[in-house]
């Protein structure tokens, strides 16, 4: 039975609700800027809460009624469900009353424009996933032409002008009471997307601390959201503790504060350089320092292998199986990988290099998200934990198409099979059949290392 079901089964049942007012804007930048990111069943499951949620519809609804709605697979609405948790348009609220589980699906308001495109995650994200000219061609679709004011004179009336003040008789002792009756419920209200929420584990906080003086940039300074905004810089930019240290505090002497804005703009113009004028691609990351197993000089094939998936890019692996520039559909897939699945680039690397080398070679994206999604599950963070993996998979799939052959053989052989007689049993019976197969399991392991390396 799928894991799906130990989480939500089709009778359990949901309200929704939003968090803020939307309105029109929304549904554009939802379509246009979310819908590229998230993917079509994502995209379809938010219209349909929004519209629950605009209706009124009766409530609460069970996750059935949501399946016949959408006809959507109760798995896939919980993929989808967790896309939009992640990417900040959605936050569910659980709740077990005797057995049975009820569900709050709250709708986030999504990011304005402006605040899309200077995210510092998102913008690069999308820019990943529609290449250069459709980006710009987005972003351009989003301004907003503006007349200069600076040779006009204002003169805009303000309150007073127009409005008279209340005379004291007209306030009464029950006046305040009376405004604020019936006020107990949460009136509609316009509030800011929720940003991206990334996990700091990986980033040595206390390094990038210790090594700025407290006579150069008061610790002070690195606020709760200057911290928010480090670890997203980190994560899209694959920076060091020690790096980014040096670029918060070019940013404090330059700018004379730190603002996520200063920094922002200070890490890009670092990046720019160091990486002649290109934005960041995560197909060009390698997998974190903290995470390589294989230190110094590989002294085994094993060893060799890993140490190559760890230190190359998915953009190298890609380039050094095709010998030419990885196709954009091959990019998009890295993208995902690396951003949706969160696993790390060596762990893609093994991925990658599994699925091309069972698959004649082909990238094909529905056979990699199904192992990326159960990669995902079991966590693996490390190519040799990848590599264990991908050698058990391969190892169950080998033993079930083995029993699948038997079991037809032996049933085959029971309905169609003659008897035979006695001086040709010898040549038929199978005794022998396994003893050029005993280590059929290591030779595979091995085949699989001598084809990596010769690709090298």
């Amino acid at each position: 039975m799928s894991v799906h079901w130990k989480e939500i089964v089709p009778v359990d049942t949901y309200e929704v609700q939003f968090s803020g007012y939307l309105h029109d804007v929304d549904r554009k930048v939802l379509t246009m800027l979310y819908q590229p990111l998230i993917g079509a069943f994502a995209y379809s499951l938010y219209m349909t809460f929004w519209c629950d949620a605009e209706m009124e519809v009766e409530n609460p609804q069970t996750h059935q009624r949501l399946m016949n709605v959408t006809q959507f697979s109760l798995k896939d609405i919980i993929a989808a469900r967790k896309k939009l948790e992640a990417i900040g348009l959605l936050k569910t609220y659980k709740r077990e009353e005797n057995e049975s589980k009820f569900f709050l699906y709250e709708l986030q308001t999504p990011l304005s424009p402006a605040a899309f495109f200077n995210d510092g995650v998102l913008n690069i994200y999308l820019y990943n996933r529609l290449g250069k000219t459709k980006y710009c061609e987005m972003r351009d679709h989003f301004l907003q032409e503006e007349t200069e004011v600076d040779e006009y004179q204002e003169v805009t009336a303000s309150f007073s002008d127009i409005f008279a003040s209340l005379h004291p008789s007209e306030m009464t002792a029950g006046t305040y009471s009376e405004i604020q009756e019936g006020a107990n419920g949460r009136l509609a209200d316009r509030r800011p997307g929720r940003t991206l929420e990334i996990s700091a584990e990986e980033f040595d906080f206390d390094l990038l601390v210790s090594s700025i003086s407290s006579f150069i940039l008061p610790k002070e300074v690195i606020t709760p959201s200057i911290r928010e905004a480090i670890v997203k810089l980190a994560y899209v930019y694959q920076m060091e503790p020690l790096e980014m240290s040096r670029q918060i505090q070019s940013a404090y002497h330059i700018h004379g504060e730190l603002t996520e804005e200063n920094l922002r703009k200070e890490v890009q113009k670092w990046y720019r350089i160091e990486n002649n004028n290109q934005l960041p691609q995560m197909a060009l990351r390698t997998q974190p320092q903290g995470l390589k197993t294989v230190s110094g000089e590989p002294v085994s094939e094993e060893e060799k292998m890993i140490k190559y998936f760890e230190e190359v890019s998915p953009y190298q692996l890609l380039e050094h199986q095709s010998g030419t520039r990885p196709a954009e559909a091959d990019l998009n897939i890295v993208s995902y990988l690396i951003l949706e699945q969160k696993l790390t680039p060596g762990v893609v690397n093994v991925l990658i290099d599994y699925v091309l080398k069972t698959n004649d070679l082909k990238l094909t994206r529905s056979f990699v998200e199904k192992i990326a999604s159960h990669w995902a599950r079991k966590k693996v963070k490390t190519v040799p934990e990848a590599m264990a993996l991908a050698r058990s998979e391969q190892k169950k799939y080998k033993d079930w198409q083995e029993r699948k052959n038997t079991s037809f053989q032996r049933n085959t052989s029971q309905r169609k099979a003659p008897r035979l007689p006695d001086w040709l049993k010898d040549e038929n019976v199978p005794a022998e059949k396994s003893s050029p197969n005993i280590n059929e399991e290591e030779e595979q392991n091995q085949q699989w290392l001598e084809n990596l390396l010769k690709d090298i």
